[in-house]
C-alpha cells in the first residue's frame, strides 16, 4: 500500500510539474504575440506612417528601454508577488495596449504605448522564473530549461509568420489584434490552472530548504555574474538587431519583396530551437556558463565575418543560411544567459533577482539594436551595421577568454 501511494504522489508531482512548466511556457510564448507586433511589421508601418528607419526603430527602442529598466526592478520584487494574479493583469494590460494600436492609434503615439508595453511585459520573465525555481525538483530543471527556451524562437516565428501572411494583404494591424486576443485567453488559464501546476506548501518548504541552505554570494560568483551582464548586453544587442532589421535588410540589400523577406526570417527563430538543446547536452562537460557563452560567441564571429564578405554579392540565399546560425547561436546564447543561469545557480543567489539583472542587461542591447543600428543604417549603410556587430561579438570573445583563465585559476 505505501509503495502505490509513494507512485501516486510521484505522478502527481510529474503531471504538476509538466503542467506548471506548460503554464509558464504559454504565459511567455503568447507574450511575444504582443511583444513583436510591431517589431514584424517594422517595414509596413514605415511605408504606411512615411517613417525612416530611425523613427520607426524609436518605438521598439521605447520598449526595450521600459523593458530593460523593468526587469531589473521586478527581479527585485518578483519573489514578493501574488503568482496567480499578477502573470494574468500584465498579459491583459500588454493585450489592450495592442487594441488600441489595432483600433488605429496616430504614429506619435506608438511610442508612448510601447513604452508602456515594456513595463508590463518586463513583469513575466523574473517571476516566472521564480515560479519554477520554487516549485520544480532538480531534476526538473533541465526540462524547464529546454522548454522555457522555445518561448522566444516560437513566440518569434508565429508572429513573424503572421506578419508575412499579412504583409500580402496590407493586413499589418491584425497582427496586433492577434496579440491581443491570445493574451486575453491565456490570462484566464493562468488564473484557472495555476493553482492546480503548483506543489503544495510541504513540498516547496522542503525543496526550498535544500536550495538556500547553501545559498552565498562570494567574488567568484560576483565576478561570473558581471560578466553575465556584459554578455547579455552583447548577445541582444546582436539577436534583436537581426530579428528587427533582417526584413529590411533583405529588401534593401538584396531587392527582395517584403512578404518574402518576412517569410525567409522565420527560419531563424526556428533555427534557435536547437540552441537550448545544444546547450544542456554541452553543460554536461562544461559547467562554466563563461566559457560556454564564449563558445557560441566565437562562432557567431565567424558568421558575422561572412556576411560582410556577402554583403555586396546577389548571392542572399547564403547570407541568409549564416544568419540562420548567427540566431541559432544568439538564441542558445540568450536561453544559457536568461533562463539556464538563474535556475541552476539558485543556490548561490535568488533566481528571480538574477534573471532580472540579466535579461534587463539584455535588453540594454535591445535598446541600442532599434534605433542605433537604424541610425547607422541610415546614415552609413547596412555595411556599417555588421562591422560593428562583429567588434562587439569580438569583444564578447575577448571578454569570455579572460574570465575563462581567471575562472580557472581560481578553482586550481
Amino acid at each position: 500500500m505505501e509503495t502505490v501511494k509513494s507512485m501516486d504522489k510521484k505522478l502527481t508531482a510529474k503531471s504538476g510539474t509538466n503542467l506548471l512548466i506548460f503554464l509558464c511556457w504559454l504565459a511567455y510564448t503568447t507574450a511575444y504575440f504582443g511583444r513583436y507586433s510591431y517589431a514584424s511589421n517594422i517595414t509596413a508601418v514605415m511605408e504606411a506612417f512615411g517613417v525612416n528607419h530611425a523613427d520607426a526603430g524609436l518605438v521598439t527602442t521605447c520598449f526595450f528601454f521600459a523593458y530593460g529598466i523593468g526587469q531589473v526592478i521586478n527581479g527585485i520584487l518578483s519573489k514578493y508577488y501574488n503568482k496567480q494574479l499578477i502573470i494574468p493583469l500584465a498579459l491583459t494590460v500588454s493585450a489592450v495596449l495592442n487594441l488600441a494600436i489595432f483600433l488605429g492609434i496616430p504614429f506619435p503615439y506608438l511610442k508612448y504605448l510601447w513604452m508602456l508595453n515594456g513595463i508590463v511585459q518586463s513583469i513575466l520573465w523574473p517571476t516566472l522564473i521564480v515560479v519554477l525555481s520554487k516549485n520544480l525538483r532538480s531534476e526538473g530543471l533541465a526540462k524547464a530549461v529546454v522548454v522555457m527556451s522555445f518561448t522566444v524562437p516560437v513566440g518569434t516565428f508565429v508572429t513573424y509568420a503572421l506578419s508575412a501572411a499579412l504583409a500580402t494583404v496590407g493586413g499589418f494591424a491584425y497582427s496586433f489584434l492577434f496579440g491581443a486576443v491570445t493574451m486575453s485567453v491565456v490570462a484566464v488559464a493562468w488564473l484557472i490552472l495555476y493553482p492546480k501546476a503548483v506543489c503544495s506548501e510541504g513540498e516547496k518548504q522542503e525543496e526550498q530548504k535544500k536550495v538556500t541552505e547553501s545559498k552565498h554570494i562570494g567574488t567568484a560568483t560576483v565576478t561570473v555574474i558581471a560578466a553575465l551582464c556584459a554578455l547579455a548586453v552583447a548577445n541582444n544587442l546582436v539577436k534583436d538587431g537581426l530579428t528587427t532589421w533582417i526584413p529590411a535588410i533583405l529588401k534593401e540589400s538584396f531587392g527582395l519583396p517584403e512578404s518574402l523577406s518576412i517569410v525567409l526570417t522565420l527560419v531563424l527563430p526556428v533555427l534557435g530551437i536547437f540552441g537550448s538543446s545544444a546547450n544542456v547536452l554541452l553543460n554536461r562537460r562544461i559547467k562554466s556558463f563563461i566559457t560556454h557563452a564564449g563558445l557560441w560567441y566565437l562562432l557567431t564571429v565567424v558568421c558575422i565575418g561572412g556576411v560582410i564578405a556577402l554583403l555586396q554579392t546577389p548571392h542572399w540565399y547564403v547570407v541568409l543560411g549564416v544568419f540562420g546560425l548567427v540566431s541559432l547561436f544568439m538564441h542558445a546564447t540568450n536561453s544559457l544567459i536568461t533562463g539556464m543561469a538563474p535556475l541552476y545557480m539558485r543556490d548561490r543567489i535568488d533566481s528571480g533577482l538574477l534573471a532580472g539583472v540579466l535579461n534587463g542587461c539584455c535588453y540594454i542591447g535591445s535598446t541600442a539594436s532599434s534605433y542605433g543600428l537604424g541610425a547607422i543604417a541610415d546614415n552609413f549603410g547596412w555595411g556599417s551595421v555588421f562591422n560593428l556587430l562583429l567588434i562587439v561579438c569580438i569583444g564578447a570573445v575577448i571578454l569570455a577568454a579572460g574570465v575563462s583563465i581567471w575562472e580557472r585559476h581560481n578553482n586550481s
